[in-house]
Parts: structure tokens; sequence; C-alpha cells
């Protein structure tokens, strides 16, 4: 089986009728889902394949790929970087959540053409930090670093609509920063902020957060540094690293006393309130997470 298929090789895919689903992105080889959604398909039974899919950077590609597998009668995609927000903007209809963010990363084939689009991100971190502590984000003082990034956007939405109790938007000095806060200060009633990196009130604001989401691409690799001083933690405190692998943060945030996580579960969760946007059902979670962990 293929690693992926390119726009030039979804033809390839006609002769194959179980595909029916995939995930679209570039890069895309090192993508885990088709390990826990084929799981889940297999689990319930459906005759369908998940595949991977590389869309060309040039400017309308994503578009045409679309195009390709509507004619193919695909059930549906997932999306990741870099074409969230051209997801969103190919779809006829969009939940609450796509349209606050910017950004879709799951389409539905429309039975009457084109797509419609949802984002799952933002449930799937709901889930996943309620998994790690019990807690709702209703309940927390969150602070989001990178929240100008694709996913750090989704998951200040979901906040927002969540009614955390505050949050704290943290980047680089960007102008898209305050527009970010200001539209979504237009559905929050709570206490936001926004502070740069270099921000004398950042510490502080650290300090009072029960909830830090590292959305930023440090950590991606061995060598890079925190996004935070290490000393601005306390034990307690919650750190959630959106990286599904170990980070120099996760483990810093450990040795002083936090509880922390990777974004394992949260590509779970979203994964699979992808697959119930897809088949009106919840996946079996056992099974994907299983597979997850193989993968």
């Amino acid at each position: 089986m293929s690693a992926y298929y390119t726009t030039d090789e979804i033809a390839l895919l006609r002769a194959q009728e179980p595909v029916a689903l995939g995930v679209i992105g570039n890069p895309i080889a090192h993508s885990k889902s088709p390990q826990m959604q084929q799981a889940a398909l297999d689990n319930d039974g459906r005759p369908y394949r998940y595949v991977r899919l590389l869309a060309g950077m040039d400017d309308g590609e994503f578009e045409a790929m679309l195009r390709q597998l509507e004619e193919l009668n695909f059930i549906g995609v997932n999306v990741t970087v870099p074409f969230k927000k051209k997801a969103l903007a190919a779809a006829r209809e969009a939940d609450a959540l796509s349209t606050l963010c910017g950004a879709a990363n799951t389409l539905k084939r429309h039975p009457e053409g084109g797509w419609t689009a949802i984002n799952t991100d933002g449930p799937g971190f709901a889930t996943a930090i309620q998994e790690l502590n019990g807690k709702p984000l209703n309940e927390l003082r969150v602070m989001i670093l990178g929240a100008c990034g694709g996913a750090g956007s989704a998951l200040a939405a979901q906040c927002v609509l969540s009614k955390c109790r505050s949050l704290c938007l943290v980047n680089r000095p960007r102008p898209e920063l305050q527009q970010m806060a200001d539209k979504l200060s237009t559905q929050y009633s709570g206490e936001l902020s926004t502070c740069h990196f270099n921000s004398q009130e950042l510490e502080q604001a650290a300090a009072q957060a029960d909830l830090i989401v590292n959305a930023t691409s440090l950590g991606l690799k061995e060598g890079d540094p925190l996004p935070l001083p290490a000393e601005w933690l306390s034990p307690g405190q919650m750190v959630y690293d959106i990286v599904t692998h170990d980070t120099p943060l996760r483990r810093a945030a450990a040795e002083r006393g936090c509880l922390t996580d990777n974004g394992l579960a949260m590509l779970l969760w979203q994964g699979a309130y992808a697959y119930n946007y897809w088949f009106g059902n919840m996946p079996d979670i056992n099974c994907m997470r299983t597979a997850l962990q193989q993968a």
C-alpha cells in the first residue's frame, strides 16, 4: 500500500472501491491518523480504507484534490497543516468553532455536492484535558502559548466556547494577536488578555494559570529551548504540549511537580469526533487508542 497519494495519483484510487476516507496535508507521510481510523472502521465492520493524501503547495492544488475526491464519492477527509484555512474556505457550511477560529480540520461530502466542515481539534482538546485532570475547561484559567498558530487559534476558540474562567493568549508580537483577541471577545464574557513572549507580565500571567498549553513549534526538535522558563511553573499546574512525543517542556514541568501530557490524547479524540461526524456514531476509543500507541 502506498504511503500516500498525490494529486496525480488519485486516479489509482478509482480501482480501489473501498477507499473512501483520508487525511490531506503537506507533509503527510508521518500522519498517524490512518492507523487509528482504520482500526475504528475495521472494528465497526465498515468496508472502507483510509489513506494519506499529499496535496501540492501551488495555488489551487488543494481545491483540485477536493474536486477529485468528490468525484470518487469520498465520504470525508481530515485536513492537517497547512490546509485548514483552505478547508474552511472550500466548505458550503461550517460549525461555530471553525467559523470562530477561521480553520477546519474535518470535511464531509454533502449529498447535493461540495463539502461541509467542522473543527474537531477543539473538542478533542477539551476531552483530553478533562481526561487528564477530571475538570472541564469552564473550571480552568487557561494560557495558550502560540495562540496565533493554526492549532493554537482552534484551542483558544474552544476555550471561549467552553466558557473557561479566564484566557491568556501568548504569541510573538504580531497584529494577528490583537485581531484574534478582538474576535474572540465578541463571544466571551470572561477575562481575556494577551501577552508577548518578551512581555514583563508573562511570568505573573503564567503563575495565575491552571492550565498552560504549548501550541508553538518549540519541542518538535529535541534541542529546542523551552517556550517558558521552567522556574515559572508551579506544582499542581497542568502543562499540556500538543506535540505527540515527549518534549523538554513536558519533562521540565514534570520535574516541577506539574500534571503533564502530550498531544496523543487530543489526536485520539479529535479523530473520534471526526469519525462520529462522518458516520453518526462514536467509534471504539480503546481500539483507536491501541492502534495509535502502536503507530
